[in-house]
């Protein structure tokens, strides 16, 4: 005689597992929330440029469409030195439109 083996055992365990489906929509919390950041605030890039020989504060500002004054201010310059592989950061070329 033959024992019947119970397929309902191996049936159930290849069933997915059913989540209850939530009711109300997540909430994010943290315990930190000044290390949060908004989604809704404009992203801007900034590029960086190495100082090559050669070059001066009109040039570099000329060739990225900026100013010497925002190159200046955006790298936090007090005067026109430039050391040959300094890395400066161009600020966002002005588009002529103020937002």
């Amino acid at each position: 005689m033959v024992a019947a083996l119970p397929l309902a055992l191996i049936a159930c365990a290849s069933e997915p597992k059913v989540r209850p489906i939530p009711t109300t929509t997540p909430v994010l919390t943290t315990l930190r929330p000044e290390l949060t950041t908004t989604t809704t605030e404009k992203i801007i890039q900034r590029m960086a440029y190495v100082v090559q020989p050669g070059d001066t504060l009109g040039k570099i500002a000329k060739g990225f469409g900026v100013t010497v004054a925002d190159l200046m201010t955006e790298n936090g310059k007090e005067d026109t030195i430039l050391g040959i592989g300094e890395t400066l950061f161009i600020p966002p070329a002005s588009d002529g439109t103020s937002e």
